[in-house]
């Protein structure tokens, strides 16, 4: 199972709010997993969009992950509310083109305080066990290719 999780890459779009120390935190991960993990850091969950999220699939993720403040706890009051019901959209139109909606997660930090984001981001790809790679990602982690008319 170990091997499966390695073959996995994941996208994590994060509240900057939740780790003071984000960047010094989560480049011992990015080292680790290489281009296996990409770390999208937001103002504030709430800026994310289902653009943001299909894209990450698109990208080669398999798994997209949304951490938000803990409910009640967000600096600018609706963010994680809003980061929800952008995610559940984003999650009909997952299942709309045929893939699982479990792809989109959104998950609330626990407790309001400082959080480490790489810590975070190994509990979320330690659980994730289940879930086969997926079809969009056939050569592995790319670059999305805009395309222009």
């Amino acid at each position: 199972m170990a091997t499966k999780q390695k073959e996995l890459n994941f996208a994590i779009f994060f509240c900057q709010q939740l780790d003071p120390d984000q960047d010094v935190n989560r480049r011992a991960l990015e080292k680790e997993l290489g281009p296996r993990i990409k770390f999208f850091p937001l103002p504030c969950s709430g800026r994310i969009e289902a653009l943001h999220l299909m894209r990450a699939l698109e990208a080669g993720a398999d798994k997209v992950y949304v951490v938000t403040c803990p409910i009640g706890a967000c600096r600018y009051q609706e963010g994680n509310l809003r980061a929800r019901k952008r995610l559940e959209f984003a999650q009909k139109l997952v299942e709309e083109i045929g893939l699982e909606p479990e792809r989109l997660e959104l998950v609330n930090a626990s407790s309001p305080g400082p959080f480490s984001v790489d810590a975070i981001a190994r509990q979320l790809i330690n659980r994730e066990q289940r879930l086969a790679p997926s079809p969009l990602n056939t050569k592995g982690p790319k670059e999305v290719a805009r395309n222009t008319p």
